[in-house]
């Protein structure tokens, strides 16, 4: 069995098999993970002062989690198993950060 890619690898690895150059590739998983980590800061920051946070943290927190996700599972073996398994250590990742917040 091969050696599991990290995290960040699967989006690019999806970026790559999709046309995207190696450059833009290497900056998707960054942009997915800091659209998680703004959106997530904006909304602990709106807990904070006891309000709500507004619309678009959310909006962007729910795509860019279903993005982190949905790459995993994209890149993996098409087996009911191997896609739950990929797609696991992003919706882990996800909900510890947000538990921490």
């Amino acid at each position: 069995m091969e050696e599991e890619a990290g995290l960040g690898d699967r989006s690019r690895e999806l970026a790559v098999a999709h046309g995207g150059d190696e450059p833009a590739a290497t900056l998707i998983p960054l942009a997915v993970d800091g659209t998680i980590l703004a959106a997530s800061m904006v909304l602990l920051s709106a807990s904070r002062q006891g309000t709500r946070g507004g619309v678009l943290p959310w909006v962007l927190l729910i795509a860019s989690s279903l993005a982190s996700i949905g790459a995993n599972v994209a890149v993996a073996e098409p087996t009911v198993n191997a896609r739950v398994i990929a797609g696991w250590p992003s919706l882990a990742l996800i909900g510890a950060y947000e538990m921490l917040m």
